[in-house]
Parts: C-alpha cells; sequence; structure tokens
C-alpha cells in the first residue's frame, strides 16, 4: 500500500501519506475512503505528506476525474478547508503541480499550500511540532 490516512479528530486534521510509488487507484483509495472514515468531518485541515513518495503514475484525465469530485463534496464545507502539502523532492514537487493544476478551473473552498517541511506545515496548520510528531509516531 502506497498511501496511510489517519484521522485526528481532536486536532481537526487528516494525515494523508504517499510513499513509494503512488498509483492512481492509490488516490482514488483516499477520495473514497476520506469521506466515509468515521472521524470525518467537511472542512478539517488536511496534510498531504509526500516526504516519501518516489514515483506518481500520470494520467491527468483520471487525475482531473478526482479532483472535480473532491470539489463537489468540499463545495457544501461550512467554511474554508485548509490543505498543506509538503512535497520536499522533485517527484513530490511535479506531484502537487499535477493535482493543482487540475485544479484551476474549479471554484473550490480548499485554501492549498506547497511547503518543503513538516515544521512549515505545522505554521501553516496551527499546530506544534512536537504534537504532530507525537500522532504520527502512531502511524
Amino acid at each position: 500500500m502506497a498511501y496511510l490516512l489517519r484521522i485526528f479528530p481532536e486536532h481537526d486534521l487528516a494525515y494523508i501519506r504517499y510513499s513509494g510509488m503512488a498509483s492512481l487507484d492509490d488516490y482514488i483509495s483516499v477520495v473514497e475512503e476520506y469521506p466515509r472514515h468515521p472521524d470525518f468531518r467537511l472542512g478539517q485541515k488536511n496534510l498531504i505528506d509526500l516526504t516519501h513518495l518516489e514515483g506518481i503514475e500520470r494520467d491527468y484525465t483520471r487525475i482531473m476525474a478526482l479532483q472535480a469530485k473532491i470539489a463537489e463534496y468540499a463545495t457544501r464545507a461550512p467554511s474554508e478547508i485548509m490543505s498543506v502539502v509538503v512535497a520536499p523532492t522533485p517527484v513530490a514537487r511535479e506531484a502537487t503541480q499535477i493535482v493543482f493544476r487540475s485544479w484551476q478551473d474549479l471554484d473550490s473552498p480548499i485554501l492549498r499550500r506547497v511547503v518543503p517541511s513538516m515544521e512549515e506545515a505545522c505554521d501553516l496548520l496551527g499546530i506544534a511540532e512536537e504534537t504532530l510528531e507525537g500522532l504520527l509516531s502512531s502511524v
């Protein structure tokens, strides 16, 4: 499995990590699994960790379709959704650019930010880095 999804409701945070070679099937699984998770709450912050991503499957048409599906349920959010992507490597930045390009023409309340480190992600999400490290030590 090239992805991990954990929700920390006490911090209103969904953590998604992709590692190794991430396929579109992995991405589809996350898109379908996340809103069905018992701790899902529309509007919670998202932390997408691409630190260990080594490669991606490139199918722009399917990626755009998935983004449209995400935008469809995101538009029902009661407020803006902060989504922070940690992309410290060239592969991670490429994956992020592909996804961000697919959002260009979509109207969505999702605020997307890309940062090179967990430290910067924590600053944007308003969570202490030590707290996040403690949460992630259990995954």
